[in-house]
């Protein structure tokens, strides 16, 4: 009689490392998108304290070309790392609600308890 296969993924160790991995990914996207939301705080402000001569003599249009356009293009980008971010942490409650019946971190902490009783003598 063949196995299902959440039966072998309960078995394997291949549930739980997919379900590590995808959680680990989701919060390095999530870590790296922090940083550039920072950075695009961070750069039309520094222009602004700065007072830096190519830049203090832009116009109103120029500014936005230089300044704002660039900010906007990185908060876009960085909107699509957090919706990859979100897909992740997504499929890995869905994965881990199938497999074992759990969210993702509950059922690491029972998978890490379990692996520690286990005896490989």
């Amino acid at each position: 009689m063949q196995a299902s296969p959440r039966k072998v993924l309960i078995d394997s160790h291949a549930g739980a490392i997919t379900i590590a991995v995808l959680i680990f990914s989701a919060l390095a996207a999530a870590s790296m998108a922090l940083l550039v939301i920072v950075y695009a705080i961070a750069y039309p402000l520094a222009i602004e304290a700065r007072d830096w001569p190519g830049f203090a003599r832009l116009n109103h249009d120029d500014a936005i070309h230089y300044i704002v356009t660039p900010v906007l293009s990185i908060l876009s980008i960085t909107f699509s790392i957090l919706v990859g971010a979100l897909a992740c942490v997504l499929t890995a409650y869905l994965l881990s609600r199938w497999i074992y019946g759990a969210g993702p971190m509950l059922m690491l902490g029972s998978y890490r308890d379990r692996l520690s009783r286990k005896t490989h003598a």
